[in-house]
């Protein structure tokens, strides 16, 4: 089954390799092994621009790194469809420098972070967080090992 992955990018300040986030998605969704919808949107913001997605749809008022907004199958005729991740391309640089991270590395993580909420993965309760962060590392290692990630998103 071919997976199809849209972005777009939102924010002005950083160019986006579209065919190497569509790999890595592609990656990390058969890493997961998971059967089911083909299709996600990968959205690229600024902070200003996930705060209001933030605001109105999970009632935080504050910028976040990542959202997922899982689409019912058959919802709006798209029974393939699995739903949107909505990435603040500000936070990740922030927390990039904040954690001693790589810029890219940041950004694929938010990208198997959110494809793991699509996928049913949780992380609201200590338990179900220690299980979605196990996987994630996992899936980042793998993802990392064998991809230059350096053209993921970059400055202008």
């Amino acid at each position: 089954m071919r997976r199809r992955i849209h972005i777009a990018n939102l924010h002005h300040s950083y160019r986006i390799d579209e065919r190497a986030i569509g790999n890595i998605a592609r990656r990390v969704m058969s890493l997961i092994k998971r059967e089911g919808a083909a299709e996600l949107e990968i959205i690229f913001l600024d902070d200003n621009g996930i705060r209001k997605l933030n605001r109105r749809y999970k009632h935080r008022d504050r910028p976040t790194d990542v959202l997922s907004f899982r689409i019912d199958r058959g919802e709006f005729g798209r029974k393939d469809f699995l739903g949107v991740i909505a990435i603040s391309a500000d936070t990740a640089r922030r927390n990039a420098e904040a954690f001693g991270t790589g810029f890219p590395e940041e950004v694929v993580l938010y990208v198997i972070h959110g494809i793991l909420h699509l996928f049913g993965y949780d992380d609201r309760t200590p338990g179900k967080r220690a299980r979605m962060s196990n996987k994630q590392e996992e899936i980042l290692r793998k993802i990392c090992s064998c991809k230059n990630l350096s053209r993921v998103l970059m400055p202008r």
